[in-house]
């Protein structure tokens, strides 16, 4: 359907309660009338189309309007004198361009992982806010850009906050399939708390990987174990949420048909290297048995993000390859004693 002409800026500024222009760009933020989330809802009045992130929703025009003035589709579209259009697209592009017109997303599909809204209390850090409301977010921004966290990833990822509730003092990670939020993460910035990471209950961390959408598009991908060490990483890094690699993140990766590098933090002192080293390699040789090209990077010490961005990927150009001698390998140097006196 198209409405020839319909000034949506000025409809909601009349008529949509708590709407405001969200930033720079136009955008028009509101609470959203479907989960009700408070100033989760931005619509893009050019395009005539929005999105919620809080319960993923993208209303075009006519369903934004329906939603908002409880009405059918049908007697809005009667009223603006929306009118059927068919076009024949003359090739792809200008197919892709009118999908993008029309407000349509495109979600990668994650088979056993569900859709999760964020938390009420959630607060996108991609958008600015009341002062107020700003000074309060300072400690978040400020934390995220001491991780080397650039602001066109806060966007990319929609990452935000909570300053209430469970999450209250926690940088706030969604895991992404597309448009869709399968899981998050919620990351304790004031050192306070027993846990570092928590997220909803139930969640399945072991049937997602963190970016895999960007990462796949890349000519190979690298794991790390957490979102913060796949950010500082580069857009082909994804988190695998810990050092083991569970089966379904295997046929992820599999799926991808992309090499994969793994990039696990350097070893802590509580664990020894030797436990490092085992569990990079028991990840990379999942991969190898699932038919993949894998390899296994080394950083000298921590993790990517306690490392420059020249050190990090020095690392994974060096990335060696995995085969079935390489425990053999890694013993033979670092325990050439006991092997001398076998």
């Amino acid at each position: 359907m198209r409405v020839a002409a319909f000034d949506l800026a000025a409809y909601l500024a009349e008529r949509a309660a708590a709407a405001r222009t969200a930033d720079a760009t136009g955008e028009w933020c509101l609470p959203c009338p479907r989960c009700g989330g408070r100033d989760h809802l931005y619509v893009n009045v050019e395009k005539r189309c929005g999105h919620c992130f809080r319960c993923d929703w993208s209303p075009g025009l006519l369903d934004l309007l329906a939603e908002l003035e409880g009405r059918p589709r049908a007697e809005i579209a009667r009223r603006l004198g929306a009118r059927d259009e068919v076009e024949a697209p003359s090739n792809l592009a200008s197919l892709r361009e009118r999908v993008r017109a029309l407000g349509a997303r495109v979600v990668s599909p994650l088979p056993g992982a569900t859709p999760i809204p964020l938390p009420e209390a959630y607060i996108p850090l991609a958008t600015r806010h009341s002062e107020p409301t700003e000074r309060a977010l300072a400690p978040f921004r400020a934390y995220l850009a001491g991780r080397r966290i650039s602001p066109a990833a806060i966007g990319e990822h929609r990452i935000g906050c909570a300053l209430l509730g469970r999450y209250a003092g926690r940088v706030i990670f969604p895991v992404l399939a597309g448009t869709a939020i399968v899981a998050y993460q919620a990351r304790d910035i004031t050192g306070r708390s027993r846990l570092k990471y928590f997220g909803p209950e139930g969640q399945q961390l072991g049937r997602v990987l963190f970016n895999l959408d960007r990462a796949r598009q890349q000519e190979r991908i690298v794991v790390c174990e957490g979102i913060i060490s796949a950010l500082c990483t580069g857009p082909d890094a994804v988190a695998s949420f810990g050092k083991t690699l569970k089966p379904r993140q295997v046929a992820l990766l599999a799926e991808t048909r992309r090499p994969v590098v793994v990039l696990f933090d350097a070893a802590k002192v509580a664990t020894g290297a030797a436990d490092a080293h085992r569990e990079a390699e028991e990840a990379a040789g999942k991969l190898h048995r699932a038919g993949v090209q894998a390899q296994i990077a080394w950083l000298e010490h921590g993790d990517p993000a306690e490392n420059t961005l020249e050190v990090v990927r020095r690392a994974i150009a060096r990335a060696a390859p995995f085969d079935s001698l390489v425990g053999l390998r890694r013993r033979l140097l670092t325990q050439p004693d006991d092997w001398a006196n076998r």
